[in-house]
């Protein structure tokens, strides 16, 4: 399929992804994927114990295998990459990529752990095919766009192509057959906008679907199945099917000095990214003397995109309130901070209620012009007496304006693995820091 792909953009991703194979990895490259990989698997600990990983593995038991989950239990690869990319994408804490609003590590991680822990990698192939399943699944989505994201969720569509180039870099496949893995992920990408604008718990699927679309593909195309070459910018393609105006710039482009792995925010906080900008705003407020109490009205300005996923007026569950800047931003002002136990709480303070009723937003010009690529706000408390107060951010906190300190991604790594690895949480992190030395992805305590 060599041949057949050349001048297509599938067949610049795939010279894109030799070309990564040929260099060697830069020390900040295997810093930004040991850092993601960390960060996916705290992450992905904590989400391993809730409804939608757990309800994947009583329904799929019989069909279980020898591929390991996080957090434990064994399923062939696609399975595992599937209940893995799905508890990675549960508790809203997992990587962006801010230009493509894509979640990259959920659906890529997962699949390239499911493949190189049933081949017996080493760690050095797992890193490297992070860094290569980053730099194509995050290419295909900034070329998506905005106005794909309107109603298709980035993070299965471009997550699957992401994902099949990270599942054909662990299996060495040669440059027609990594073409043909990300064609056959491209037809078979989903996941609907619909889907978190409501009450639902299916939106952690649509990661744990694209990492498994991306197993099967890779496997599929070693195998010898064929993909269409202009599976992207054909007329009936991925870009015109989902309402993308794609000229594809970004996937077409040569390699740049800045790998996109290095371009991922980290979150902060377990809730919509959308709202951290917010939250960071109403958190400096508070810390320069603002209470609840003061507050009259809380005036929000942020970019368009914020307000139409994040904007639930009056949330009724965790879910909502996830999504929901007004009550997110009241909770970071009455209780200092924003966790998940707050978030799952069903009890309310009538300072939080009323604060949440006092909240208003609007789209503002700036940060709507920024958008995608930097995520910021202003928040204006009006006081009892009359005064106004100020905060503005203007790239939220994680993101590579703004990173967090890597001792802060450990602790989070800590905070979110706690609960199922209990004490084991240092001993994982070191066996992480061993794999650039070689060692093989089994060694990995993952459960």
């Amino acid at each position: 399929m060599a041949g057949k792909t050349r001048g297509t953009v599938i067949g610049a991703l795939a010279e894109r992804a030799m070309e990564l194979r040929a260099a060697p990895i830069q020390a900040a490259v295997a810093d930004a994927a040991e850092l993601a990989l960390v960060d996916w698997l705290g992450v992905t600990l904590g989400g391993s114990t809730g409804v939608p990983a757990r309800a994947l593995v009583n329904g799929f038991g019989p069909l279980s295998g020898a591929g390991r989950l996080v957090g434990g239990g064994t399923a062939p690869p696609p399975l595992a990459a599937l209940v893995n990319g799905t508890a990675a994408h549960t508790l809203e804490l997992d990587d962006i990529y801010s230009p493509g609003l894509f979640h990259p590590g959920a659906p890529i991680i997962a699949a390239a752990l499911a493949v190189a822990d049933r081949v017996r990698a080493s760690g050095e192939t797992l890193l490297r095919a992070v860094v290569t399943g980053y730099e194509v699944g995050c290419r295909v989505a900034a070329d998506l766009g905005p106005a794909h994201y309107e109603h298709w969720h980035t993070t299965g569509t471009a997550g699957s192509i992401g994902a099949a180039a990270a599942a054909a870099e662990v299996l060495g496949a040669d440059e027609a057959v990594f073409a043909n893995a990300l064609a056959l992920a491209a037809t078979t990408a989903s996941g609907l906008q619909q889907t978190f604008r409501s009450d639902a718990m299916g939106k952690p699927l649509h990661a744990g679907n694209a990492a498994h679309a991306g197993v099967v593909a890779a496997a599929l195309a070693v195998g010898g199945v064929t993909g269409a070459p202009d599976a992207l910018e054909g007329e009936a393609g991925l870009g015109a099917a989902s309402g993308a105006p794609s000229g594809w710039e970004q996937c077409r482009a040569p390699l740049g000095s800045r790998p996109a792995i290095n371009s991922i925010t980290v979150k902060p906080y377990p809730c919509c990214g959308h709202t951290f900008a917010v939250i960071d705003a109403v958190l400096e407020l508070r810390a320069n003397g603002l209470t609840a109490g003061d507050v009259e009205r809380l005036e929000v300005a942020t970019y368009a995109t914020a307000l139409a996923v994040a904007g639930i007026a009056r949330p009724r569950t965790a879910a909502e309130r996830r999504f929901s800047i007004a009550h997110l931003a009241s909770l970071a002002l009455v209780d200092g901070a924003v966790t998940r136990a707050a978030i799952e709480s069903s009890t309310e303070s009538a300072d939080l209620r009323a604060l949440v009723e006092a909240v208003r937003l609007e789209t503002d010009p700036v940060f709507e012009e920024r958008f995608p690529g930097r995520r910021g706000a202003r928040v204006t408390a009006v006081t009892r007496s009359g005064e106004r107060v100020t905060a503005e951010v203007p790239d939220r906190s994680g993101s590579p304006q703004n990173p967090l300190p890597y001792e802060r991604v450990k602790q989070k790594f800590l905070d979110t693995a706690g609960p199922v690895l209990k004490t084991r949480g240092p001993r994982l992190l070191t066996q992480v820091a061993r794999l650039r030395a070689g060692g093989p992805v089994t060694d990995l305590d993952l459960a």
